[in-house]
């Protein structure tokens, strides 16, 4: 009898400690699983190469950087209230899209150099409040400037020290545009804004390196600094307000390589 209760405990016992056991690997395997994937090097050859091509997607926020001139000097002057016959102006972001490729060539082990041409969209916009019209009216209104550009980004990329799939990295270079829209607000120039065709950009930002499988994907915060005047003076009242434009933007730039 006592053998019989003996072997019924140890028959007990058993099947818990299988079922246990059985548990403890269906709920550790996907995490063992996940474990390996995250220590497998993706592309371990990737850096050894010396060039690299690839292409991008970019959603900027764009704006004019504005200095006023003197006759908006003078009017704010004439009245200090800044009642209806003040004229404000103000530069307001507004959304754009680029795109196009890279070349990216090893120099050092933490030192690549990039070539990132692309054509950019950008509709930049500025604000007219209080503004006389040819009616008599006074009336808040908009200028946009749309810009199709060729931008001929060169930038130096210095990389961190690569952790299994992921790695920080910072870029900082110039960059030269070529706008091949009219450059104007409207065809009236009476009523318009007319800006340069060139310019040039200081730019710099950080970004991450994540690699799999069979590719890079690198997702990256840039800032863009106009350094050259855009502005283009006319007879026109809009423009005569304005003695400086430079274009700035805030960019997410989405890189497959």
């Amino acid at each position: 009898m006592a053998f019989t209760h003996i072997w019924h405990k140890r028959h007990l016992h058993r099947t818990k400690i299988t079922l246990l056991t059985l548990l403890t690997l269906l709920l550790t395997a996907p995490a063992l699983q996940a474990q390996k994937r995250l220590n497998t090097l993706n592309k371990p050859d990737y850096d050894q190469k010396r060039i690299h091509y690839g292409f991008y997607l970019a959603a900027p926020l764009t704006r004019y950087v504005i200095e006023h001139s003197q006759e908006y000097a003078d009017q704010l002057a004439a009245d200090p209230s800044g009642g209806n016959g003040t004229t404000n102006v103000n530069a307001k972001f507004s959304p754009g899209f680029y795109t196009g490729l890279v070349l990216n060539v090893r120099i050092a082990d933490n030192l690549d150099a990039r070539f990132v041409p692309g054509v950019g969209f950008y509709s930049r916009k500025i604000e007219y409040t209080n503004m006389p019209q040819e009616s008599g009216e006074i009336q808040t209104e908009d200028k946009v400037i749309s810009s199709t550009m060729v931008e001929l980004p060169l930038l130096l990329k210095y990389k961190a020290k690569r952790r299994t799939n992921a790695r920080m990295y910072f870029v900082g270079g110039i960059k030269p545009g070529i706008d091949l829209g009219s450059g104007k607000s409207d065809e009236n120039p009476d009523r318009g804004l007319a800006v340069e065709k060139f310019d040039l950009a200081l730019e710099y930002g950080f970004g991450v390196d994540m690699f799999y499988p069979f590719f890079k994907f690198a997702p990256e915060i840039r800032f863009s600094h106009g350094l050259v005047n855009q502005h283009k003076l006319t007879q026109s009242q809009y423009s005569r307000l304005l003695q400086k434009q430079t274009n700035h933007n805030i960019s997410l730039i989405l890189f497959f390589e």
